[in-house]
């Protein structure tokens, strides 16, 4: 267990083969999540990589703060992270709220990044559904606990049972997270989407996305900016945590990208094949919506 002091906050993290010259990686969890959400993915990474995981600022053994959540504190705290451990430059590897963290840093510090990976990223999000989801979550902890939510999350990022241990791990990662904190990163999203990012990007990156992840990869496939800048694998057979679901072909995908970014190409008949449904039902319900709030307004 280590520990570095950045701005004033104790962080956790862990490094694989501190002293090696290989390629470091660098892995950014998701919202509410922690360093512990890459178990299945780690023994795969860690034969070819040195890889660095961390907890977020008030997720797992990281401390909170005093200072109000922003995506420029954030990436404040990855900065200061890099910089003392002389880490970079680096691959983030970014799963949800950690790879839109990724991309918003890397158009920051473009000097420490080598490349980026972004799995399960909400390329697109209209600021209503972000609302929706926002208001459903915190219904779902309106007694204070974070237990109902908690499992709520746990059950639909993958597909692992209720009895399995990482499941359980899952859970309780984001029981360890104060309502409070959860609601204010959650709330970035709205406050400065991640949507006009995408059209800045100038490291190689690399996005997958679970073929059953409806969500995300109707929201991936409605941003242009995203489909231009980088290259999408749609990894088969996994839903929003791909790399639980699917270890060692996200390791694949992610290893031929690091060693060779032009080596790796958008599998669009595959991509066309599992979005198409997700889309027009995406349209099918906006459209419905548009009759209806036009019906009432007639």
């Amino acid at each position: 267990m280590s520990f570095i002091q950045v701005r004033n906050i104790p962080f956790h993290y862990h490094i694989d083969h501190s002293n090696s010259s290989m390629e470091t990686i660098v892995l950014i969890h998701d919202l509410g999540l922690n360093q512990e959400v890459w178990e299945p993915f780690l023994p795969h990474l860690k034969e070819h990589y040195r890889v660095v995981k961390l907890d977020l600022r008030g997720h797992g053994r990281t401390g909170q703060g005093h200072e109000p959540v922003s995506w420029e504190l954030l990436i404040q705290d990855l900065f200061g992270f890099l910089t003392q451990l002389e880490l970079g430059p680096v691959h983030l590897l970014g799963y949800g709220f950690g790879a839109t963290l990724a991309v918003k840093f890397s158009l920051q510090h473009s000097d420490l990044v080598k490349s980026l990976v972004l799995l399960s990223v909400p390329a697109f999000m209209p600021k209503g559904t972000i609302s929706s989801i926002i208001e459903s979550r915190m219904q779902l902890t309106s007694k204070g606990s974070m237990l109902t939510l908690a499992e709520s999350l746990a059950n639909g990022i993958s597909k692992l049972s209720t009895d399995h241990a990482l499941y359980n791990k899952l859970v309780s990662a984001y029981m360890a997270v104060a309502p409070a904190t959860y609601f204010q990163m959650l709330e970035l999203f709205a406050k400065d989407p991640v949507n006009e990012d995408f059209a800045h990007l100038t490291h190689p990156t690399l996005v997958l996305v679970g073929a059953d992840d409806s969500i995300y990869l109707t929201s991936n496939a409605l941003s242009s900016q995203l489909l231009m800048h980088s290259t999408l694998i749609v990894v088969p057979d996994a839903s929003n945590a791909l790399f639980i679901d699917q270890p060692r072909f996200t390791f694949e995908e992610v290893d031929q990208f690091i060693k060779d970014p032009s080596a790796v190409k958008t599998d669009y008949a595959s991509f066309e094949c599992y979005v198409a449904k997700y889309v027009m039902e995406y349209f099918n319900d906006a459209f419905e919506q548009i009759l209806s709030k036009k019906a009432i307004q007639a």
